[in-house]
């Protein structure tokens, strides 16, 4: 199955530092989500099972556990700048965190987010300046810097 990962180009090039497990939750959420058909929108928790980041990624159980709590704590502080031409051809400069609630359940092993409003529309519609790409070509680059290269 093909576990595709769609981004606006503005969301590629915005400016962030994410580590790598943040970025890689991020992407499985994507992937989550569009494969569920459940969609994303600012409202509804997209969940991520530690099982997921584990095979996905090919690390060790307590390791996963342990990134994804770390990730939870650390992506709801980060915030991302990016820009957005006016209807008067004005660039208009934003920032935004990258997930408005975000958790993890210990017993299930399964983190809990949802996107920031600003951000739904960056992985959602899709109608001009995206890039797309399997999730599969970038589970085994192994820093957050490989990860924006290849973007």
């Amino acid at each position: 199955m093909r576990e595709l990962v769609v981004k606006d180009n503005a969301l590629i090039n915005a400016s962030y530092n994410l580590d790598l497990v943040e970025q890689r939750l991020i992407l499985l959420a994507i992937v989550e989500a569009r494969e569920s058909g459940k969609g994303i929108n600012a409202n509804d928790p997209l969940e991520v099972h530690a099982e997921g980041y584990i095979n996905q990624f090919g690390v060790h159980r307590n390791t996963a556990y342990q990134a994804l709590k770390d990730a939870c704590n650390d992506l709801f502080a980060r915030q991302f700048s990016y820009q957005k031409i006016n209807e008067r051809g004005n660039i208009e400069n934003y920032r935004s965190r990258w997930v408005s609630e975000i958790g993890y359940v210990d017993n299930e092993a399964v983190v809990k987010l949802i996107f920031a409003p600003a951000i739904v529309p960056l992985i959602t519609r899709l109608e001009e300046h995206f890039t797309k790409y399997e999730l599969q070509q970038v589970s085994n680059l192994s820093s957050a810097y490989a990860v924006r290269l290849y973007e």
